[in-house]
């Protein structure tokens, strides 16, 4: 994760995170935090009688962090940012590649809501992860959609210590998808991350050398220096400005990469990412098929499309789509590589070639609107979603 050099700026949370107004002034350079200490911690949460949080609360965070992750990363993009805003607060972001939303997506439609025409219950709506630091009464499910394993999960949540009752994910540690999985907390999961040096390049040996910090994920990070025309963190993304995923070429089902950003997916919502073979319950195990079995009964993960040959109508997928992405399975560090199919080991499908990991303005964190994918038409959905893979399926 390279965070460049922030102007000192002054960030006021909104009202809509129930924390009060904050001031989030982090500075880094070259890909670890350089600046005042101050801007982000405090020694004793106290001066001039005054506490030094974010929130003006009373209570110190961990790591003597003055704000949680969610306080710092709010905001609104615009290309000249140097920390990536996933939520915006009160104000709607503008979807889509040229708007001002990154590749996670925003939480600002988890908390507001999803589904195609926006608004309504979030979870039921789909609009994005409901982690605790957002401040919203989110529905309590008893474990992740796609996990059968729910012994596993409950058990999770209950080593997260600062799980807060109604919530039931966090951004980071144990029952969180960023930073060190066995820390039970946001603030432990991710310590020391935003200080280690990555310019010798992403191993997943820690979490600071992890890509997005996401413990063991490789990956390679749109890396334009920022400015009005910067693409960081995908901002405004074209085919050759864009991330680059590692994904694997698995040929059985069983077969499993823990550096592909869908095995982690994986460690939540398994039983969604077997294509034929019975789930196993065993977190970030994807299935138990000796094959990668043709037709699928769940959407294959982690599988080339190169594999189905040139005849197919995987074919006219050439040109990489930010819109929907696919990976690598090997890493070349660059991230203006245009070509999708055609490329061998680089038209990988993942889950995030389809949704979005904080939220999205549709239903289950899609990137697109499902109800426009209609097989035959030549409207709105053609060309698009779905159909950027399955591309005799529309009318076009």
């Amino acid at each position: 994760m390279r965070l460049e050099k922030i102007k000192k700026t002054y960030l006021v949370a909104a009202a809509a995170l129930g924390v009060g107004a904050m001031i989030c002034l982090p500075r880094f350079a070259s890909a670890a935090a350089q600046g005042p200490c101050s801007d982000c911690h405090t020694m004793h949460n106290s001066q001039n009688g005054a506490p030094m949080t974010y929130n003006g609360s009373t209570t110190p965070n961990d790591t003597l962090l003055r704000g949680n992750c969610i306080q710092c990363h709010t905001g609104t993009n615009d290309g000249s940012n140097t920390i990536p805003y996933v939520y915006s607060g009160t104000t709607a972001p503008t979807y889509g590649l040229t708007g001002n939303t990154l590749a996670g997506g925003n939480f600002y439609w988890t908390v507001n809501g999803g589904g195609s025409a926006g608004g309504g219950d979030p979870v039921s709506a789909g609009g994005g992860h409901d982690v605790d630091m957002l401040g919203a009464a989110f529905p309590t499910l008893t474990s992740p959609p796609g996990d059968s394993d729910a012994t596993s999960w409950s058990t999770r949540v209950a080593a997260q210590t600062d799980m807060v009752s109604g919530y039931n994910l966090t951004c980071a540690g144990t029952a969180g998808c960023h930073g060190d999985r066995t820390q039970t907390n946001n603030f432990s999961a991710v310590h020391g991350a935003h200080h280690t040096d990555d310019s010798g390049g992403i191993t997943g040996a820690t979490v600071g050398l992890s890509f997005r910090f996401l413990k063991g994920v490789l990956g390679t990070e749109e890396d334009d220096a920022p400015s009005t025309t910067s693409h960081r963190w995908e901002y405004q993304p074209d085919s050759t400005h864009h991330n680059e995923y590692k994904g694997a070429d698995r040929s059985a089902d069983s077969a499993v990469d823990t550096t592909t950003i869908s095995s982690l997916c994986a460690q939540c919502h398994g039983a969604f990412h077997n294509s034929a073979g019975t789930y196993t319950g065993v977190q970030g195990i994807q299935g138990s098929g000796a094959t990668m079995a043709s037709p699928w009964i769940r959407h294959p993960t982690d599988y080339d499309m190169n594999n189905k040959g040139g005849t197919t109508e995987y074919a006219a997928y050439t040109v990489y789509d930010p819109m929907v992405p696919v990976g690598h399975s090997t890493l070349n560090g660059t991230t203006s590589d245009s070509t999708a199919y055609g490329d061998a080991g680089g038209a990988i499908v993942m889950c995030i070639s389809c949704h979005r990991a904080h939220g999205s303005p549709y239903a289950d964190l899609l990137r697109w609107d499902y109800s426009l994918i209609t097989v035959g038409t030549t409207g709105a959905g053609a060309g698009t979603g779905c159909f950027k893979c399955h591309s005799t399926k529309d009318g076009v």
